[in-house]
């Protein structure tokens, strides 16, 4: 489920479902106007995927995944101001063996964002653990597996304080600047039920995870720039401290720019997006990855939409080749009036050399309380 609607009088965006992102995105309203407080939300998402490798070539060759992802955004209204805003997921914490056929297996429970939030007229803080506004392609990715390689470089679960103040006029646009800065989370919450993915410990190391708030991002985002409705940006950068000081560790330190928007096409509507991202000194070590996305969806005869998208990435190897990886999906897919949707797909990724081949589904459902 990708995309971006506003709920309005709630402190949380259907698709990016992130309150820090939202920030981000200049779209995240004060918090209802209430007679009483507290004030309990919640915009619940349901996804059942599944996945088919097929081919001689394939990484997994004719492994079937059955999965299930539910997100549960939570938001407390303490005040006109305050809020207690989280997301919980039940979702796979591990991916599944090469060749294997899972259902509903490596399923766990772990809650992605918990912070006590301030909502100004135009400003917001926030404390407690979030994702940090980093990119877009992790969600605006097109169709079933647009997101999956902008996923490697999406800064999720970190542990620190936030803000954004945002800006503009009509004309211009609304445009907010953000930053954050944090460690990563190694509270009881960075572990899981039901299937568990363990908790992160000081000595595993790792980008981010140090014993000080040692790394940040910034980025300016935008919407409705240049007079045109839909149409929005982002520039991002972010420095990751290393916790692994003996390994000869360095600090990482990533760019992403991406612009987005809706096309109208006669009767066909098209939501498309591109990113660029470049890590530098990646998990620390000496090798930079590049990244590349661009992508579409085409909503047309009311219901039905089509999408495609491809994701180049590139590891920039001191002292040796590159290595080139890609990733293209078609997916199509039609929405009820209830709400559920249906999509179908396929999927091509070289990865190191090897081709995989994967057809798959995914049906969704969304609803608030």
């Amino acid at each position: 489920m990708h995309g971006i609607t506003l709920t309005v009088g709630e402190a949380r965006i259907y698709g990016l479902t992130r309150t820090i992102a939202a920030a981000a995105l200049g779209l995240t309203p004060l918090p209802a106007q209430a007679e009483s407080f507290p004030t309990i939300s919640a915009d619940i998402t349901a996804e059942l995927q599944y996945e088919n490798g097929v081919g001689p070539s394939s990484a997994a060759p004719q492994s079937d995944f059955l999965f299930t992802t539910i997100e549960v955004a939570l938001s407390a209204g303490l005040s006109e101001r305050f809020s207690i805003d989280s997301v919980v997921l039940l979702e796979p914490v591990d991916d599944p063996p090469p060749g294997q056929n899972l259902t509903f297996e490596n399923q766990g429970l772990f809650a992605e964002e918990l912070m006590l939030a301030y909502h100004g007229d135009s400003w917001s803080l926030q404390a407690g653990k979030f994702n940090a506004a980093f990119g877009t392609g992790w969600d605006l990715g097109a169709g079933i597996w647009g997101v999956d390689f902008p996923e490697d470089y999406e800064v999720a679960e970190k542990l620190g304080v936030a803000a954004s103040k945002t800006f503009g006029t009509e004309d211009a646009g609304r445009h907010t600047l953000y930053g954050s800065v944090y460690r990563a989370d190694r509270s009881f919450l960075s572990g899981s039920l039901i299937e568990d993915r363990g908790r992160l410990r000081l000595a595993d190391g790792g980008t981010t995870n140090t014993t000080g708030f040692e790394s940040y991002t910034v980025s300016l985002t935008g919407e409705d720039v240049l007079d045109t409705p839909g149409l929005g940006y982002q520039l991002a950068y972010r420095s990751h401290a290393h916790g692994d000081f003996d390994l000869n560790a360095v600090r990482e330190d990533g760019f992403a720019a991406s612009l987005f928007g809706t096309l109208p096409v006669g009767s066909i509507t098209i939501d498309a997006m591109t990113e660029g991202a470049y890590i530098k000194n990646a998990e620390g070590g000496p090798d930079d990855v590049s990244y590349f996305t661009v992508g579409g969806t085409a909503h047309f005869a009311d219901a039905w939409n089509a999408a495609l998208s491809v994701t180049f990435r590139t590891t920039h190897v001191d002292g040796g080749a590159n290595i080139n990886d890609h990733r293209f999906q078609a997916t199509t897919g039609y929405e009820w009036d209830s709400g559920v949707t249906l999509d179908f797909g396929y999927r091509y990724s070289q990865e190191d050399g090897t081709d995989d081949h994967v057809l798959g589904f995914l049906m969704a459902y969304a609803f608030s309380l």
